[in-house]
């Protein structure tokens, strides 16, 4: 349907050269936001040229969701994003709903299903959808330019920006900033954007990791190794935010969804509250008269995975201990209350988390109040455009990134 991938080689003969090309976008990254930045203005007629330093478009698309991508949600909304500026998403992505990807996706001939919470995971895969988007961009009359290094950026009175890259300088009236956030760098994930922002004059908040595992240390480490590999459900508390979904011990501390939601709102020195049997009340169980002859460490084992039910009652303290090997009927209230907390009110405090290099988003990024919410235009710099990971925006777990780096890239495509 589309015409296949074509890896940027400086070596091979061009069709045409840059010259002669002359965009009148010139878009600085070709991942997700990016992509479908430069397709929205391409089908307006315009023409476009993406700047990429690696040898392939959209690493991170590519990998999205264990290679499945999880390509948007339907649940999305602002209050789903964490901004020093929490209203800026709002017009973006009412603009461009989750239905307007999916309709995008069908004409890709592409198709996507709803699993949990709202996500949305491409039918196809994240590689076919990645390669059927950057098909559609040649196919509109994009011009690719990959492998190449972006060194900095300049307003140019001449020409509008002036681009200096490792293999030569570029220029174009409009310029769009699409190159991500520093978070999984193994990907390609970079600090260009809070270089470059000096050069602009453009306000930029320090990044830090979001939607990342967290470390352990000490006794709570040799609990998570003896068991790594468990997964449940559970609820983790911290700073008054609350995430309940899947969670994963490993030879690091603690990951799964739960976990990589509530690290974007962590600080160090914080501790985690985790509820491990959020679907129960161990209280209300151990105070149920069909229990009373039953031994309460029974009826607490019973709520979660054997492995992890006997190392929580290998780690109560002595006086709890004794209580747990009591019969229900011959608990105190406070007794209860107390081995109902073991469970429900766990507390963990993380010694920090695996930071960028596994992180699968950042938040900071450039100040969202430089920049219009409809247009993604700067304010300062007429014809300047900021999209995705590059702003100060990022989502929760579940496909809320990859919608804004949809819903953005399509705004300012409108109006580029």
């Amino acid at each position: 349907m589309f015409a296949p991938r074509i890896p940027y080689n400086p070596a091979m003969p061009q069709t045409k050269t840059y010259a002669d090309f002359k965009p009148q976008v010139l878009i600085l990254g070709a991942g997700p936001a990016g992509l479908l930045c430069a397709l929205t203005a391409a089908q307006r007629g315009l023409r476009v040229t993406l700047v990429d330093a690696s040898e392939i478009t959209a690493r991170k698309l590519r990998a999205s969701g264990g290679g499945r991508s999880n390509c948007t949600n339907l649940d999305v909304g602002p209050e789903r994003y964490l901004s020093a500026n929490p209203r800026f998403p709002a017009q973006a992505l009412k603009r461009y709903p989750p239905r307007e990807f999916l309709t995008l996706l069908g004409r890709l001939g592409l198709s996507a299903s709803e699993e949990d919470h709202g996500r949305m995971f491409c039918d196809q895969g994240a590689t076919p959808l990645t390669d059927a988007l950057e098909g559609a961009c040649r196919k509109a009359g994009c011009r690719f330019l990959l492998n190449r290094q972006v060194e900095a950026v300049a307003a140019d009175p001449a020409c509008g920006f002036r681009v200096e890259t490792d293999k030569g300088p570029l220029d174009a009236p409009r310029l769009v900033l699409a190159l991500g956030s520093p978070a999984w760098p193994a990907l390609g994930g970079t600090d260009s954007t809070s270089r470059l922002a000096g050069g602009l004059s453009l306000a930029h908040l320090p990044a830090r990791p979001a939607l990342t595992p967290f470390a352990c240390t000490g006794a709570m480490l040799a609990l998570c190794r003896e068991l790594s590999g468990l997964g449940l459900a559970a609820r983790i508390s911290c700073l008054g935010k609350t995430s309940t979904d899947g969670l994963l011990f490993t030879h690091q501390g603690l990951s799964g969804p739960a976990a990589l939601q509530i690290s974007s709102h962590w600080r160090k020195g914080e501790a985690l509250v985790i509820d491990l049997a959020p679907q129960a009340d161990l209280r209300l169980l151990l105070r149920d008269p069909a229990h009373g002859r039953h031994l309460a460490r029974t009826v607490l084992a019973g709520l979660v995975p054997r492995r992890l039910g006997d190392a929580l009652l290998a780690a109560l303290p002595p006086e709890l201990a004794a209580a747990a090997d009591r019969r229900c009927a011959e608990l105190s209230k406070a007794q209860m209350q107390a081995l109902a907390d073991s469970i429900h009110a766990w507390r963990v405090t993380p010694s920090g988390t695996l930071g960028m290099s596994r992180a699968e988003a950042a938040s900071g990024g450039l100040d969202t109040s430089q920049f219009s919410p409809k247009t993604f235009e700067c304010r300062t710099l007429p014809g300047l455009f900021a999209i995705g990971e590059a702003l100060d925006v990022a989502g929760e777990l579940g496909g809320y990134n990859l919608h804004w780096a949809w819903a953005s890239g399509f705004c300012a495509g409108q109006a580029v």
